[in-house]
């Protein structure tokens, strides 16, 4: 675990990265812990000494790209503040860094039960399309060389929604590859719940579909620009 630092972006008003910090500080002694949040820390006690609390304007792409930069070790660990890690998680990450990868490594997707029942086939769906069609979420846990991020220009900050598939893609591109690592990272389904299971469900079909063609575009436009 020591050539590994952990990134965790925070809405200003999201308090679940306390849960989250919590698990990670149980199961592993982990080099570094970086916070990328938009506001100052205001926890009654002192962070530990390996947890690192930045201050960054607010958006999914700048806060992780803030949070790398910060990195110590040479491989980057993105987590979102509402998932959830157990002994089998950790284990995969000690297993990945073993092998000394250079894929982008990523979780099967697993909903907490804070969302409708109907969430377990949206992580079936999820986990069939990162498997078979190459496409995981950021909520699925993104491990890789630190490297590798950087060679590919981090996350595209001017991409306010799915700086996470426009990320994969452009992996992709580049001629590296996905692995699957064998634990389920726990998410949060609150968002099923505050907008409607159905209509968050079909908003996320349209936008994977869209978004995927945004970032192949920009691609093709790079290329020929």
């Amino acid at each position: 675990m020591q050539q590994l630092s952990i990134v965790i972006p925070v809405a200003p008003n999201d308090e679940q990265w306390r849960r989250l910090l919590e698990q990670l500080l149980r199961l592993a002694d982990f080099p570094q812990i970086i916070i990328a949040a938009c506001r100052p820390y205001s926890g009654q006690t002192a962070l530990p000494a390996n947890v690192q609390w930045l201050i960054a304007q607010q958006g999914r792409a700048l806060q992780l790209n803030v949070g790398a930069q910060a990195a110590e070790k040479n491989t980057l660990w993105f987590l979102h503040a509402d998932s959830e890690v157990n002994l089998s998680v950790v284990n995969a990450v000690r297993r990945f860094l073993n092998v000394d990868s250079e894929q982008l490594g990523y979780f099967t997707l697993q909903f907490a039960d804070d969302g409708p029942t109907l969430t377990h086939l949206n992580a079936i769906c999820a986990n069939w399309r990162s498997r078979y069609l190459g496409l995981p979420y950021g909520d699925q846990g993104f491990i890789q060389k630190k490297a590798m991020f950087e060679q590919l220009g981090g996350f595209d900050e001017s991409v306010k929604v799915g700086e996470d598939l426009d990320y994969v893609v452009r992996w992709k591109a580049s001629g590296y590859e996905l692995a699957e690592l064998p634990a389920n990272l726990k998410t949060s389904a609150r968002r099923y719940q505050d907008t409607g299971w159905l209509l968050t469900t079909l908003r996320h079909v349209y936008l994977t579909g869209y978004l995927t063609l945004q970032a192949k575009l920009r691609i093709k436009q790079s290329k020929t620009g």
